[in-house]
């Protein structure tokens, strides 16, 4: 059935009921295969895409910031979005597989790593929203509904998979609570796609334009005593100003 580490990841059951109720080239590797190529990859891009623009929103002086006018919607978005993290954390701590059809104990691996993937994509993007309610940046806003919309397509590609093997699970409650957090998670990339905040402007913040990333870089690691020196490097060089 493949070689040992693709089985002790995957660790499909020969002749166990995903053999039998799927018919692509995977065959038992299927809930393998599509929960780590689609969901993993899906939200690893989710969680690039947001430690991305939450690194510009800190720490990128060159955008312009706004304030929201009203930060209640951004905190419907992340109830939603804390359920999202909550559910595969209750997975992983109570051993609740929905991959798993043949009665085997626990989660395997790839489920786990799957899990823990999901959960830090929904963090980062829970740290984004509540960064969001004091600075916001319209800059990547689209790159993460964009990413959003490729993780819920990744997530119905899942849900179809699942959907078609619901009468095997032992208990009806492992299904319904699957299908709890995909219904929170659409309802989320609906409501987060047609998102159009009005914004005011950042009291007390003017960007700073890219020609000054220079003198502030030297300012910061050059002493006190040098920035004399570096004064009468404008002479030479009369784009950029040094102050000290």
């Amino acid at each position: 059935m493949g070689f040992d580490p693709l089985d002790w990841y995957c660790q499909p059951v020969k002749h166990g009921a995903w053999s039998h109720v799927v018919e692509n080239a995977f065959g038992a590797y299927t809930p393998c295969g599509i929960d780590t190529l689609v969901v993993c990859i899906s939200f690893l891009a989710l969680f690039g895409v947001c430690f991305y623009r939450i690194w510009r929103t800190t720490r990128d002086y060159t955008v312009q910031r706004y304030k929201l006018r009203s930060p209640y919607y951004n905190y419907m978005l992340g109830l939603l979005v804390v359920y999202c993290i909550a559910e595969p954390l209750y997975r992983i701590a109570t051993g609740t597989s929905i991959m798993n059809l043949d009665g085997q104990p626990g989660l395997a691996p790839f489920e786990i790593v799957s899990l823990i993937i999901e959960s830090a994509g929904w963090c980062c993007m829970l740290v984004m929203i509540l960064l969001e309610t004091r600075i916001y940046i319209y800059e990547f806003r689209w790159y993460i509904r964009f990413v959003v919309i490729y993780v819920l397509i990744g997530e119905a590609a899942m849900f179809n998979l699942v959907l078609s093997v619901r009468q095997y699970y032992s208990s009806s409650s492992i299904f319904y609570l699957y299908c709890s957090e995909i219904v929170c998670q659409f309802l989320f990339g609906i409501l987060m796609v047609v998102y159009l905040p009005s914004l005011d402007p950042y009291p007390g913040y003017t960007p700073i334009r890219n020609g000054h990333w220079l003198t502030i870089l030297i300012m910061n690691l050059f002493p006190v005593e040098s920035r004399f020196a570096l004064r009468d490097m404008s002479t030479y060089f009369p784009e950029y100003s040094f102050h000290g």
